[in-house]
Parts: structure tokens; sequence; C-alpha cells
């Protein structure tokens, strides 16, 4: 796969270098600058070396900086000294020469890289100014290089050699250590001795590397170029940038994974030679970097360079298919459009229209102001200005319309003849061709006057037209060409209104976007419907903001964050490779995103801010490649406890068990990735939730108070192709001591005690409560026959108490009836008197009557004996209680009180007791008295109640 990859990027190389002869442009890979303000150490950086990790490491005169793609952290020296020189080894540990000083960082838990000092080991060693330049393993050593001496260190002891003969550096080309001393020349070291090579007369500059090739080694010299060794035989090997090396003075070189010589200079930046001794590309200040001074050189496991410059470090990504151009010296201003004709190029920005020819670029004179488009029409340049259409030739402008904004043109058929047409600020312009074939104004067509951004036609013949602004317009144009026959507006898409929609054209079918979902027209319907198979596949391009034809079925969509090739076919949308913009930096778009396309080149160019950016559109792969697989790994885990403060730091991959109380946890990640701008990170917590939570590019994830019990975080870096990295580390919360194995034993011995004494207890509560159930019961069935007995005796009693009352109710009413009846025969008496003295009767008659009523009369007192005794018997002694209390009462009283308490009315009373009405008043008026009674008091309700 290395081989490929590299075998790949060698092939993009060529074709680059055959496209930049072609253009004459000083296309570069794109370079992403750190500064002070990114890594916040001192400006001057001097070596630059990758763990195995991908991590990378820079020495800097203020210590060693780590880098991993999101954080810089400085480690010092205790010296505080500059870093000269690094190199790290297999077994992770990262080697580093200063000032008399020289040891190795490493990782350590929980202080992180922490460093440990060999000059301490040297015993007696006298130093004389030494400053490590050089580390290099050689064997089982590391061998440590100053301008006067050499240090060795095996593992167990350190020890040093001094060199008179003043080594200027030390380097290894396959087996063999070679070194430069200083006005004598190249020596092999071996095995403590130095033998010469070639003398400072057959090199006269200094060797500051070698590189492999072929069968032999590459010297490169400070200023005497290259030169070629094999067979025990010295020549120059010629570069295309020889009198550019000799002149800049080579200072440090690098070797990448696909062959390719990278050269670092004093004063000229890094130059990309390939084995052909080629130019690949080279890179300065003109062309984005910081500074020009490159003092180190690390080609990393991705095959991308890194340069430590005299200020602030490169990081130049030499493996993608995109390269950039940048003017050295004018700023040119927002590129809008670009076409590359014959040996010369054109750039309309917002600044004018530049040409580029020889290495030279200038404004086309006349032409200093906004530039909207320039291209090719049948051999010819045209070129959209704010102050008109110009053809252009050899850097010359010819004005052929004077339409103030010529903002896009379209070539177009009418009537069976080629035509332009134009789109500005207000009218429509039509160009034609002359007898030879050159393209002349025409006229303008009358019946539009807005300001026509963009220009589509459909198979009916429908002229479509984008607003700059807002909207979209149909257009018919008349058969004389003259005038539109029909204007049809359309300011609404969806949901959308009065705002700016997009126009474009994809295998011969005009669409369209509102920013939301893309549309169609529909011709059989005559109305614009959603496009639903584009809106399906292309969800993530809705708010594109231009699209542009590349070649067959390719097509370029831009939005404000990325660059899309997509392959269209019919209804099949795929999206092939991805551009982010986050690439270009300082260069970012506007809202006006284009990109140019040279059929010719079948290569793209991408409008940047002051630049423009370079893509190979036939060497880019199917689908946006994977990157090189960066190690996730976790960087920190920090366990918490909110309530008293308490933290932990834990060791990554260890046995992880930690008290409950520390529930609050913070995972801390590392993804050296430095050329994906679209991965994202996902986590999730394996017995905490099953959901995996999105956390955009955050490479930290907490989780508060959690429930003790055992977990699994799982953490994963993706992008569109899957998933590119991962990483899981299980860890454990205890739970409380009193939830712990031994007091849950505990629990389980004191319960089943427990359970023994509740049985125990429960069974003689059981037995006492069944024998005090039996005697209860037996008390109860006592009771319950007693109850009965008792029951069966009252019944009894109340049975003749009943038979009493009632026995004596009925001797009362006989008794009444009696009294009745002895009333009426006094009545009787009375009348058969008083007939006896009338003389019509005789008197014996009537005696003899009167004598048989005499004898049935019964005295009223011998009446009220009876009633009175049977009265007491019923009413409980009613007469006896009654005269006790009232001993005044009279006999009468007695008979109004009795008859009161049958609650008999008045004139009843008054019958029975042969009295007036006024009598019987007179009487209750009389026991009111005798009674104490108030007016409000009834005396028939007392007399009732009395007892």
């Amino acid at each position: 796969m290395t081989n490929n990859r590299g075998y790949v990027s060698l092939l993009l190389l060529f074709l680059w270098s055959g496209l930049l002869q072609a253009a004459s442009v000083s296309f570069a890979p794109v370079v992403r600058n750190f500064s002070v303000s990114d890594y916040h150490a001192r400006i001057q950086n001097w070596a630059v070396a990758q763990d195995a990790d991908g991590v990378m490491y820079i020495g800097n005169s203020k210590g060693m900086l780590e880098y991993d793609g999101n954080t810089w952290t400085l480690h010092e020296l205790p010296t505080k000294e500059i870093v000269r020189s690094i190199y790290v080894a297999d077994d992770g540990k990262i080697y580093v020469g200063s000032y008399e000083e020289f040891g190795y960082f490493e990782r350590t838990f929980p202080e992180g890289l922490t460093y440990h000092s060999l000059k301490s080991e040297l015993g007696e060693f006298k130093f004389h100014n030494d400053e490590i330049w050089s580390i290099l393993p050689v064997g089982n050593k590391i061998i440590f290089q100053s301008f006067c001496s050499f240090f060795f260190y095996d593992g167990n002891r350190v020890w040093g050699e001094y060199r008179g003969e003043l080594p200027l550096n030390l380097f290894q080309v396959h087996d063999t250590l070679y070194t430069w001393l200083i006005d004598k020349g190249l020596f092999i070291y071996s095995n403590g001795l130095l033998k010469p090579l070639f003398s400072n007369q057959d090199i006269k500059s200094p060797v500051v590397g070698g590189l492999p090739y072929r069968e032999g080694v590459l010297f490169f010299t400070v200023n005497a170029g290259v030169f070629y060794y094999h067979d025990e035989k010295l020549e120059p090997w010629q570069t295309a940038c020889d009198a550019d090396l000799r002149r800049y003075s080579i200072n440090r070189v690098s070797m990448s994974q696909d062959s390719c010589y990278i050269v670092g200079t004093l004063s000229n930046g890094l130059y990309a030679i390939n084995k052909s001794g080629g130019l690949q590309w080279k890179l300065n200040t003109d062309g984005g970097l910081l500074n020009n001074t490159v003092l180190g050189i690390c080609c990393d496991s991705s095959n991308n360079v890194w340069a430590a410059l005299d200020n602030g470090i490169a990081y130049v990504q030499n493996t993608l298919p995109i390269s950039y151009y940048t003017p050295p010296y004018d700023k040119i201003g927002m590129v809008y459009d670009v076409l590359v004709h014959k040996d010369a190029m054109y750039i309309a920005s917002n600044q004018g229209l530049y040409y580029w020819k020889d290495g030279k670029i200038s404004l086309v004179p006349g032409l200093e102001e906004q530039a909207w488009f320039v291209d090719e029409y049948n051999g010819q340049v045209l070129c959209g200005h704010n102050k008109g259409t110009f053809l252009i030739s050899q850097g010359k402008a010819r004005l052929l319309s004077s339409a103030t904004g010529a903002l896009c043109m379209r070539e177009i058929t009418l009537n069976g003849h080629p035509y332009l047409l134009q789109g500005s600020y207000s009218p429509l312009c039509l160009f034609k061709q002359d007898h030879n074939g050159r393209w002349v104004f025409s006229h303008i067509v009358k019946g539009f006057s807005h300001m026509a951004s963009n220009i589509e036609t459909d198979h009916r013949g429908n002229i479509w037209v984008e607003h700059m602004r807002k909207g979209l317009f149909r257009l018919r144009i008349s058969p004389d060409l003259k005038e539109l026959q029909e204007v049809r507006p359309y300011m609404k898409l969806g949901n959308v209104e009065d705002a700016h929609f997009t126009l474009f054209k994809v295998n011969g079918r005009v669409v369209f976007s509102n920013g939301e979902a893309f549309y169609t027209y529909e011709d059989v319907n005559d109305s614009i419907v959603p496009y639903d198979s584009m809106n399906e596949q292309l969800a993530e391009l809705k708010d594109i903001q231009s699209v542009k034809h590349g070649s067959g079925n390719d097509y370029w969509f831009l939005n404000d964050r990325m660059a899309y090739l997509v392959e269209c076919e019919m209804n099949q949308f795929h999206i092939r490779y991805r551009i982010p913009y986050a690439l270009f930096e300082d260069q970012l778009l506007e809202e006006r995103a284009t990109i140019s396309y040279d059929a010719s080149q079948e290569t793209a160019y991408l409008c940047l801010n002051n630049a423009v950016a370079r893509i190979i559109s036939k060497e880019l792969p199917t689908h946006t490649p994977v990157p090189p697989q960066a190690v996730l790994s976790i960087l920190r885990m920090e366990a918490k406890d909110e309530e008293s403060g308490e933290e932990r730091l834990l060791a990554v991959g260890a046995d992880n068990r930690i008290d409950g109380h520390l529930n609050t946890w913070t995972f801390t990640l590392r993804y050296p990735a430095y050329n994906n701008y679209a991965y994202k990170v996902r986590y999730r917590l394996q017995g905490f939730s099953e959901q995996w939570t999105e956390a955009g590019r955050q490479l930290s994830q907490s989780y508060a108070r959690l429930p003790y019990g055992d977990y699994t975080f799982q953490a994963e870096v993706y992008d569109e192709n899957g998933t590119l990295a991962s990483v899981e580390c299980p860890f454990v919360l205890l739970p409380p001591w009193y939830l712990s194995g031994w007091a849950i034993a505990g629990y389980i011995l004191l319960g089943i005690a427990l359970l023994f004494c509740l049985q125990y207890t429960f069974y003689w509560a059981m037995k006492r409560k069944k024998d005090h159930a039996m005697e209860h019961q037996r008390i109860l069935h006592q009771a319950e026959l007693e109850k009965h007995e008792k029951k069966i005796v009252e019944l009894e009693k109340e049975r003749l108490e009943t038979d009493l009352r009632t026995k004596s109710k009925e001797l009362a009413g006989m008794v009444m009836t009696n009294i009745v009846h002895q009333e009426f025969l006094n009545q009787l008496k009375e009348e058969i008197q008083k007939q006896r003295l009338a003389p019509q009767f005789t008197r014996k008659s009537l005696d003899k009557l009167l004598s048989l009523v005499n004898n049935n009369i019964v005295s009223d007192e011998e009446n009220w004996q009876v009633f009175q005794a049977n009265f007491d018997r019923i009413h409980e002694n009613f007469f006896r209680n009654l005269k006790q209390q009232y001993p005044s009462l009279t006999s009468g009283d007695l008979r109004v009180c009795a008859l009161l308490r049958l609650n008999l009315p008045t004139k009843e009373i008054a019958k029975l007791l042969n009295l007036s009405i006024r009598g019987v008043d007179a009487a209750r008026y009389r026991l009111r008295k005798k009674f104490n009674l108030t007016p409000e008091d009834s005396l028939t309700a007392f007399m009732i109640s009395f007892k």
C-alpha cells in the first residue's frame, strides 16, 4: 500500500511539473503555517521529528514543542536552553540535544513527558562549548554529535569522545556514517576512526547531508550543488534548480516516501526535486512560507513535509492533488475567474484582470477595476468587466460592448446560429460572429433590466436567468432576436421566497437550489418541481452557491465550506471528492464561491482570496481517499469527586477500579491527523448508555455523577468513508464500603441469622397466637352461649311485658269504655227520671226500668281505681312517682295528668272527665303552676317524658 501511494504521489508530481511548464505558473503545495501565537514559545525552530503515534516534536529555542494536531505543549530543559536536535527512538524515548546538555524525554505516569539528563553520567569529561547538532542511532547505541565531540549512550552507560578535527555534522546513508570536518573534507566514521573520502578540494563547499540514489549516494553541499557518489567515483548531479541551490545555500535535506528529495535552504525556502533532477515544486515566502530560512526538515508518515523555520513552523501537504499560486508581490484581491490560455494565465478579480506570463504578473491596461469573468469562446478570450465587455489578446484589451457590469456570458444557438448572450447590471446583450469568425457586439435585447449573474438554456429553448440578489426568470426571445416575448419571474421556490436562488445545468437538465432543496423544470406541466433523486443523494449539498461542469459526467459543486466533485449520470449522483476550504486558511472564499475548469488539461482552478488553487481533476480518485491512519489514543483520564473536589489522574491501560465517590470522569484524547479536515468524533459509555454521542471535532468528553458499576469508554473518529480509528477503555466504579463484597457477605450472614431468629420468634408467636386464639374462641363460644341464654330470657321477659302491656292497654280501654258506658247510663237514668214525672208513663214501669239501670251503673270511683291500677302498671308507677314528687296533686289532677300522658286532646279530656273545655283549661293551668313550668314549656310533653 505504501509503495502504491508513493507511486501515485510521484505520478502526480510529474503531472504537476508538466502542467506547470504548460501554464508557466509557479503552483506550490498547500502549506499551513504555525507562528508564535499558535505554539507560544520562541520564534526560532531547529529540528523536527515524529513518533510512532504520529505526534510531532519540534526543537525550539525555548525547549521541545509537542504537537498532536490539536494541542501544542512546551517541554523545557532544566537548563532552559535551545533544543537543537531531536531523534525519536523505536522504544518511544525522545532524545534531544542542546548546549552542553543532552538526554531524553520519556512518558511516565502521571507526570507525562519527563526529562532524563545523560550529561551527569559522563563523569570527568570536559566540555568544549559542545552544542549537540545531530543525533543518530547506530547499532545498539545513540550518538550525539557536536562540533568538537561525539557522545555515546548504549542504554546503560554514557561516554564521550573528543574530536579535535571539528566535525560539522554527522549523517548516515545505508550503513555508513559520514561527517564533514571543517577545512578538511568529507570523512567516513567507523569504530571510532575517521577515514578521508573527499577533501575540501574535491568538494569545495561543505556537505550538509546525504541521501540514497540508485546504488550510490547524493551529497548535498552548501553552495556547490549536488554530487553523485557511486563505485568510488564522484560526479555532479544536475538539477533543474542548480542555480538556486548554489545561490540560496542548502542547509537541510530529507527524502520523502515517494523518493522525492526535499531541500531546505538558508534564504529561499524549500525545493522538491525528483529522481531525475526535475523541480517538482518550490515554496518560499512568495508561496506562503512565513520565513525562507529552513533549519530543520522532517517527512512524516503521511509523506507530508514539516519544516522548522527561523521564524515559525511550516506543514507542507505534499500528498494532496492540489496546489496553489499566490502572486509574490501584488495582492490580486478576491478571484472570480481563471483562464489558462496557451502559455499565459488570466485572473479576473475584484481589482481587475491580471495577465501572467513568463513569471511576471500584471494588470491588463484599462481593466483595473472589478472583473467578473474571463473565458475563451471560439479561440477568443473575452472578459466581463465593470466597464463593459472586452476582447483580450496578448495582455491587451479592446472594448466590444460598453454595457456596464458584464456579469456572465453563455454561448447559445438562436435560429440555427451561434450567439453569446451576456448578463449585466441591467440589460441583456447579444454578441455574434462577423464574417471572420470574430465576436462582435450585436445589440441589446429589449424587455429585461435585472442583474443577471448566470444564464442557462433548456431543450425547449427557454432562457433561464439567475438574479444576483433574488429570484429567477424564464425568458423567451422573439424570432427577430430584438426583444423578449415572455418574461416570467420565479420569486419563490418551496418555502423560500425573495431570496437568492442558484441556477445550473446537469446533463442537459436545468436545476435550481433555494438553499434547502433542489428543484428542476418540468416542461410537461410547465412548472418547477422538487428534484427528488438529487435531494436524496446529495442532501449535504443543498446550500450550494455555484456548479461548474468538469469533464464527462463530473460536476463541481461549491458551497461556503467545501468544493465537491460529483459524478452525475442520469438520476444517479455520487460525490467523488471533497475539498474543504479550511485547507487554505487565510485565503478562504467569500459567499461568491466559484471554480473554473480547463478542459484541455482536465484541471480545475478554485478561486480564492489573493490566490488560485489548482486541482488535477483527472487524477482525483473515484472517492475521497481515506487519510493515512492516525492513532486515536487516550492522552489523559481524570476522575473527580464533585462534592469534595478530590481529583485523581488515572493510568491509561491499567486495571482501573476506582472508589465510587470519584464518579465524574473526563477523557482527553489524541488524534494526530494533520491533513484530514473532515473527520468527526463520537463517544459512547457502555454500561451507562448504548447511544453514541456526536461531538464534532472535540477530543474530550466528560461524564458526571456516574453510578457505581462496570463501564467501557469508547471513542471513534470517522468521516464519510467510515470509521478511521477507535479506542476503548474499561473501568470499574466500586460501590461504597457498605455495598462492598465483604459487606454484602456480612449482610447475607446477618440476614440468615435474623431470618432464623425471626422464624423462631414467628414459631412461638404463632403458637402463642394459636393458643390465644383457641382460648379466645372458647371464651367467645361461652359468651355466645350466655348471650343466647340471656337473649332468650330477655325475649321471654320482653314477651311477657308485651303481653302485660297489651292486656293492661286492653283493660284500660275496657275501663275507659265502662266509664263512657257509665256516663251514658247516668244520662239515661236522668232522662228516665224526667220522663217518669210526665203523665203519659206509669210510674211503676219507669221505676222498674230505672232499677235495672242502677243495677248496671258502676260508680266513677271504682272505674278510676281500676284505670289507675292498670295505668301505673303500664306506665311504670306513673301515679306513684307523680304523687311522690308533687304531693299537692289531687285525684282530679292525677286524672288530667294521666289523660295528658296519653296525649289526648282537650275536647276528649273534657268528655271523659265530664268537664267543660274551660274546666279542662283551668285544670291545665293549675297543673302548670304546680309543676313550675314556664310559658314556653309544653305540659303535654312534660307529662309524656315524666318518669
